[in-house]
């Protein structure tokens, strides 16, 4: 798997530098917001043209949350590291109701982003142990419950792990009024990120659904 460039950032004259010391200290420093993503534009392109709707989806969100730079904020060893780009790991559903992880690259191109992270899933969906990268930070953690759509989300975390990497999650399409909608769940270190933060990611998240 690709690993980007990440740079130091250097805290001492940081904007964020006080509010990054103060949420550091928090035994869970996570927040999250639970949004709703007009998905019809997309949603229709999709069907028209046999594309796979999930990896459309989940291809414009990794696009937004690399084109928002709190997003590519890591902490390590205490230090804040900036990646260049983001990838991702995602929750697959075995045939036997357990579930693997399927790590995916960084694709400007549909196409290839498709082709590629089709075959990662896939493998996964016929692998048979849980295979972990705890240490891959230059990621977003994804999951998807298409059973669900809900309204909050929680999520399960070792508080003591030092973990900084944004958790998004997607949920059961509704059909409401002609529109089609997506539920988006996503948290992040509130150490490294703003609700400002979360706002600038649902709006180009947003956008980029709507454009086909």
């Amino acid at each position: 798997m690709e690993i980007p460039n990440k740079y130091k950032v250097d805290i001492s004259c940081w904007k964020r530098k006080e509010h990054y010391n103060f949420f550091k200290r928090f035994e869970q420093p996570f927040f999250g917001i639970t949004a709703t993503i007009n998905c019809t534009e997309a949603y229709t392109y999709c069907k028209a043209y046999n594309v796979s709707f999930f990896l459309y989806y989940l291809h414009k969100s990794l696009l937004a949350v690399n084109q928002v730079k709190e997003f590519r904020y890591r902490i390590e060893q205490d230090e804040v590291i900036e990646y260049s780009h983001i990838c991702g790991s995602i929750t697959v559903l075995r045939n036997d109701e357990t579930f693997g992880f399927a790590y995916f690259d960084h694709e400007q191109n549909f196409k290839t982003f498709a082709s590629n992270t089709n075959a990662m899933i896939s493998a996964e969906k016929i692998a048979s142990r849980l295979t972990l990268k705890s240490n891959l930070n230059s990621l977003i953690h994804y999951s998807v419950l298409p059973g669900i759509n809900f309204s909050s989300m929680q999520h399960a975390q070792m508080l003591s792990s030092g973990d900084s990497v944004p958790k998004i999650v997607f949920g059961r399409l509704s059909f409401e009024d002609e529109r089609v909608l997506l539920p988006v769940s996503v948290h992040v270190n509130h150490a490294l990120c703003d609700g400002l933060h979360l706002s600038k990611f649902f709006n180009i998240y947003q956008d980029l659904m709507q454009v086909t």
